[in-house]
Formats: C-alpha cells, structure tokens, sequence
C-alpha cells in the first residue's frame, strides 16, 4: 500500500449528499413517505462525510420528529436558533441544495449511495487500524485479529437487510409460522425435566446461574453444554476458565461413564471402566461441543470463536461461560469493578441476541448466604454486579445440600432457585439429586430415575465442584 493510498479521502459522495439533501428540502405533506424511506435506509448524520451536510441531516430531522414542515426556510430557522446557521454556508446553500434536484423521488436512490460510502469509509477505517496496530511490535497479533475480525462483523451486521415489522399483523404472521413449523422447536431442553417444566430456555437469551465457590456451578454448565450436544445433536461451545481442558474432559468421562473423578485423576481403572471409557469416547468424539479453555476470555474472543464455528457449519445455540468473572475487562468499561462487570452483562445479552445463541454465564455469590441459618442464597447476593440481575432473562441460585425441617444438610441434594424468570414462573424450587463423584446432577421427580449405582452416593466420596 502507497503512501497516496494512506492519506487519501475515505470514500464518499459530495454530489449524492447534496443531492439527498436537497430532495429533503423540496418535501411537502404528501411526500412525507420519502423521509420515512430515507431514516431507514440510513444509519443516521453520522453517514454523511461532509460535516455540514450532517448539520443539515440532523436539523430535517428535529424539524420532522416534532411534526413541523421541512423547507430551506424552516430549516434555515432552526439552525439559525440552534447557532449552525452560519457554519453551513447560511440560508443561500440550502437553496442551492434545493436547485441540484429535479425531483424528490430519487432521494432514496441517493440515500444508499451515501449509505454505501459511509460503509466503506467505516470499513476502510478499520482496516487500517487492524493495519497500525499489527506494525505495533508491543501488541498481542491475535488479539489485533480478533479485533479486527469483530468490528468488521459488526458492519456486516449492521449493513445487512432487516425486515421492518411494526405492525402487529406483521409479527403475528411470523409468529404463526413459527407455531405451524413443528420440525424446529425453539426450546433448548436440558437434562432437568422439573426445571424445563419451569424454565423454557432459548436462543437469545442470557441466563445468570450464581452459586458460591464449590458449589457445583461448573457441574450444572458442563452438564448442560454435554446433554444438548449429546441428546440432540446441538453445538454448544464451553468457555471454561478456571479449569484446563483435560480437568473438563476428566468431569465428562466421570458423567458419561460413570467412573468416579477419584479414580480418573489417580488414572487407576480396571478393564470394565476401561470399557465404559471406550464407549464414551464414541459418544463424545461426534458430539458438537467445543471446549475452549482460554484463561482470561475476551469477548473478542468469544465471538471469534462463535463466528468459527458458524464458519464451519455448526453454528452454536449453547454457550455457557465459567465463569464471568474471569473474562478479560475492558478498561474504556469503566473504573469501577461492577461498571465493568455491568458492561460485560449488557454486551453477553447483547451477544445472546446477535448470534441467537443462550448464553449461560456462570458467577460467583458474595459471602452473604453463609450468614444465614438456613444458607439460602438470594438474587441479592450476586456478587459485584446488579446489573446482572437486570439483563437476564432467567437467573438460577444454586443451594447445595440444602438443610431439612431439622436443620441438618441433606446431603446430595442440589435446589436450583428460579429467582427470576422472564417467560414464567419465579420463585420456584427445583430439586435435583447432586453426584459430586460423577460430576453430574440428575432430575429427582419428573425425569428419567437414576438407576441404584448412580444414586449409591456418598458423601464422604463425593467432589467438590467449583
């Protein structure tokens, strides 16, 4: 790349701009259909390349939101009042605008050409950022990449048709459509029955499951992550921070073959586990979950790999993120701690919806539980963040070996809190059967039963989760 090429204009479009706005100017109450069109097609001022013209975009657009006409003489007003008046040349050049159209129905046309400059300008910028940063000797190559790769997806998103629904009949016909199509069901289903029953768990959605350190978390998100991608067949993808990827392996040959985590660790099996591990093996190697076990996950990062999985033909509808508070900050989200966790909350919904994904994202609970006689932890005790209580659609409170009318822990015994659930039901108690040296957790009423090996639990055996 030359020199020239560097310093050269982004690309833009004076005459269409001037053109857009003037089919803008020459509206009348009839062709008011024309700025409607125009909104849509534009991402806002911003697009515009000539500073003036985004002066001018956004007055016709204050103009127009109160319901006021749009002409040079009411525009030239309210920038007058506004103090900008001057700065676009006076009232003469929005007369001049006016004069470089013969009519008010090609604006539209105009506007995706300015559209479409503003989206090379904006690509442009990007690649020459990417460009700068990778001739910095001191910056990490593949975060620059992923960098990179995210910000040119999200203009490939935002560039992307979208179908405008507004009316309710709009809406409904989708909807329609989608109750009609039986072959697609929405609905993730886990290994819980009772809490599928409560919780009806789908793509978009961000789901909080909170728990203190050892208490079996990790359990639930690996269980989650194997059953959807064993049972049916959905990619699901495991960001597992805290632990490496043959301690999550060792967890899935524990639940899948039912061999205690003991005995993996200690690597001492005897020919029948040495069978059920081969069986396993068959049932994992064509499941559709990937394991990433990168130690302070970006959310670049995460969205590269959602990308690459989409890449490849196995698009995940299962995310689960153990555990959030390990995931790389942002220092532009703020200084304080729960800002940051805040921004991170609000940008995993926002993740949740973009790629249609359920994102899972554990987190560790304060200490306040441990305070109370009966141990039950609260939405309140989410630690460091509120917002995280704010942007899920479902929240999960995990209660290991609750006490009983006596006050005694009822050992192997896991309830799942439902204290906030969106689409239903909150304030509910599930109550699961925890198998700590098998690494699972099994439905206690409505499911399948386990069978007598898998309930022989004992708690002097059993491991403790993170």
């Amino acid at each position: 790349m030359s020199d020239d090429d560097i310093t050269q204009a982004p690309p833009n479009d004076y005459r269409a701009e001037q053109a857009l706005l003037g089919g803008l100017l020459f509206t009348n109450s009839g062709s008011t259909w024309v700025l409607d069109e125009v909104q849509r097609i534009l991402h806002g001022p911003e697009d515009f390349y000539t500073v003036r013209h985004q002066e001018i975009y956004s007055a016709i657009l204050d103009l127009y939101g109160t319901g006021k006409p749009v002409d040079p003489i009411t525009v030239a007003a309210h920038m007058r009042e506004a103090g900008s008046l001057a700065r676009i040349g006076g009232a003469p050049y929005l007369h001049e605008l006016v004069q470089t159209v013969p009519t008010v129905a090609h604006a539209p046309h105009y506007a995706q050409t300015v559209r479409d400059c503003a989206f090379r300008a904006a690509l442009v910028s990007t690649c020459m950022t990417g460009r700068d940063e990778a001739y910095n000797p001191t910056s990490d190559p593949a975060q620059v990449a992923e960098t990179v790769t995210e910000q040119v997806q999200r203009l490939v998103s935002g560039a992307a048709e979208t179908v405008d629904r507004f009316w309710v009949g709009d809406h409904a016909e989708v909807f329609l459509d989608q109750m009609e199509n039986t072959d697609h069901d929405p609905i993730i289903r886990t290994a819980w029955p009772d809490l599928d029953a409560v919780v009806k768990l789908r793509g978009g959605q961000l789901v909080i499951v909170g728990a203190r350190p050892g208490g079996g978390k990790s359990v639930l998100g690996l269980n989650l992550a194997v059953y959807t991608a064993l049972q049916h067949g959905t990619a699901a993808v495991l960001f597992s921070m805290e632990m490496g990827g043959d301690q999550v392996m060792a967890r899935c040959y524990a639940d899948q073959a039912r061999i205690p985590l003991s005995r993996l660790e200690e690597r001492n099996l005897n020919d029948d586990e040495w069978q059920r591990m081969a069986q396993a093996t068959a049932r994992l190697a064509g499941a559709p979950l990937s394991i990433d076990d990168t130690p302070r996950l970006s959310l670049g990062r995460l969205r590269a790999r959602l990308r690459q999985m989409a890449a490849k033909g196995t698009p995940a509808r299962v995310v689960v993120v153990d555990y959030i508070q390990l995931m790389q900050i942002d220092p532009a989200w703020g200084r304080q701690r729960w800002e940051q966790l805040g921004t991170l909350s609000r940008e995993l919904k926002i993740l949740a919806g973009e790629f249609n994904v359920l994102v899972v994202a554990l987190t560790q609970m304060n200490r306040n539980p441990e305070m109370r006689a009966d141990k039950k932890p609260s939405i309140g005790d989410l630690r460091e963040s509120g917002s995280f209580e704010n942007d899920a659609n479902v929240v999960l409170l995990l209660h290991k070996d609750p006490p009983n009318s006596e006050g005694e822990p009822q050992q192997g015994r896991m309830d799942v809190i439902v204290a906030k659930n969106r689409q239903g039901q909150s304030g509910v108690t599930v109550p699961l059967v925890f198998q700590g040296k098998y690494q699972r957790l099994v439905s206690k009423s409505k499911g399948p039963q386990p069978c007598a090996e898998q309930m022989a639990y004992v708690a002097a055996d059993s491991m403790e989760t993170r």
